[in-house]
């Protein structure tokens, strides 16, 4: 806030003054709207960072920035290249070898699941919630469907085992492929 008033400070002269005094409100105005937000502690992103602090990771600003930007914008499902490119229209420079190792450390620690569809393509789902997946292999796009529209039948486990996660990709074409053969 100071180095913006610095510059906008100076009085231009004759006919470019009141553009300039214009451009100081307006960004003056879009400084003190995003300065003014509410801080929630049960946010996403606020709980993301609690559980990387307390698991020992240091919250660098890239993992502080991949955070936000996977979090802040509820459930969804994202590969690291879309991630990359989001990082890339906010204008911060992140490697795509930091997003793919930070993609890791939030799957280890939970914050987020992997889903491979593809030998070669892996998603990340923000949704912690117990659920399945659908995957639209034409359009590489995939939905969650609850667990109570899925029943399954489980073999019973050896008492020497525990059942750790069950993950379900229900996997499906549209039908206009079928009509071109």
């Amino acid at each position: 806030m100071i180095r913006l008033w610095k510059i906008y400070k100076r009085k231009p002269k004759n006919k470019y003054r009141k553009i300039a005094e214009k451009m100081y409100s307006i960004k003056y105005y879009i400084i003190m709207r995003a300065e003014n937000k509410v801080f929630d502690p049960f946010s996403p992103y606020n709980i993301a960072l609690k559980k990387i602090e307390e698991s020992g990771i240091r919250p660098t600003k890239q993992r502080r920035i991949l955070a936000k930007i996977l979090f802040e914008k509820g459930d969804r499902h994202i590969t690291a290249e879309n991630l990359f490119d989001e990082v890339k229209k906010e204008d911060r420079k992140i490697s795509m070898a930091t997003i793919y190792n930070t993609l890791k450390q939030f799957t280890n620690l939970g914050l987020i699941r992997e889903i491979v569809v593809d030998q070669n393509k892996s998603l990340y789902c923000t949704n912690n919630k117990s659920h399945y997946h659908l995957y639209i292999e034409d359009e590489g796009k995939i939905h969650d469907i609850p667990t109570k529209n899925i029943n399954l039948d489980i073999p019973s486990i050896p008492a020497c085992l525990t059942l750790h996660n069950i993950d379900v990709i229900v996997r499906v074409r549209s039908l206009k492929d079928n009509k071109k053969n």
